[in-house]
């Protein structure tokens, strides 16, 4: 087996996959994560310009396809391990991220079913309620909060699961309220 070829853009010492666990990671955790990506990136660009740069020399001449292949493995060497280290932190700012909006969403759906129970209350025991119940516009909030959450994420995730299944809970209640009042 051939020794491995020496970065020539060597990476910062970054934390590993250990790091990802399933708590919340500590914000200034995700902060770093965050910079560190925009590094990561931009490196990752400049590789890519350094790749093109290479091919377009073999094409033009300068170099030989054996000097290209050889300045393209080590290349190629930096670029994998770019990805895997982008990869990681991705992972801990979307961890954050979705925890995040599943917080806010339980949140926004507590407090409206806490304004449910109270008008259910109300119209039960016959006093009418001090403001009229648009259930369509608690709905349509609630859904939109549940859409805007599983948009930001393309690959579905079992936190994304689960929004999806509280937005279809939501969706249901709202139905059955308004038949209630609907019938009342």
């Amino acid at each position: 087996m051939s020794p491995e070829p020496e970065r020539i853009i060597p990476l910062p010492t970054l934390p590993g996959p250990s790091m990802l666990i399933a708590a919340i990671p500590p914000t200034d955790e995700v902060n770093k994560a965050r910079e560190s990506l925009k590094v990561l990136r931009l490196e990752r660009q400049i590789i890519g310009s350094a790749l093109t740069t290479i091919f377009e020399s073999e094409t033009k001449g300068i170099i030989s396809q054996a000097e290209r292949d050889r300045l393209v493995g080590k290349y190629k060497v930096d670029l994998e391990q770019l990805e895997k280290t982008i990869a990681q932190h991705q992972r801990i700012v979307d961890l954050f991220d979705l925890q995040n909006s599943r917080d806010e969403l339980i949140k926004s759906f507590n407090a409206k079913l806490a304004e449910l129970d109270t008008k259910i209350k109300s119209l039960k025991s016959g006093n009418p309620p001090s403001e009229n119940l648009q259930l369509s516009t608690i709905a349509s909030s609630v859904s939109s909060a549940a859409v805007s959450t599983t948009l930001e994420e393309p690959s579905v995730t079992d936190a994304e699961k689960r929004v999806g299944q509280i937005r279809e809970e939501i969706l249901k209640a709202m139905d059955r309220l308004q038949q209630i009042e609907s019938e009342g």
